[in-house]
């Protein structure tokens, strides 16, 4: 009975270590198919959302639409005109913020697709440099 029960023991034992080696050697093989596919189309998606969410958040086509509209209820000459410029001013500073913001999204993306590969290469670089 105890041998049975160390038998058992070890069976477990060996059987865990194998699932985990054999978890952990298909997670490193399947880590770059990951990031090239699942990952950066995530990475992208959110992205997106993320550039909607701004434009949302700036209001860029509201300020469009209501360009030539009187702030404030001025509907003068001088309300107007000063209404005008005013949401020129505004329209082109967001739409400046706007552009950087949707760079940077677009900057991580690709950086996305880049980092790993330079690191490979830079491993590599390493290791053929150090034993030449």
């Amino acid at each position: 009975m105890v041998y049975l029960t160390q038998m058992m023991q070890q069976n477990i034992v060996f059987l865990a270590s194998k699932t985990l080696f054999f978890d952990i050697v298909w997670d490193f093989l399947y880590f770059p198919i990951w990031w090239y596919t699942v990952g950066l189309q995530h990475t992208a998606v959110n992205s997106m959302k993320n550039i909607n969410a701004m434009a949302g958040h700036l209001a860029l086509r509201l300020l469009v639409l209501n360009i030539f509209k009187p702030m404030f209820a001025q509907t003068d000459r001088a309300g107007r005109i000063i209404s005008f410029f005013m949401r020129v001013v505004i329209l082109i500073a967001r739409a400046i913020f706007f552009f950087i913001y949707t760079l940077l999204q677009l900057v991580l993306i690709i950086g996305w697709i880049i980092v790993p590969a330079l690191i490979v290469y830079r491993l590599l670089s390493i290791f053929i440099l150090s034993y030449v």
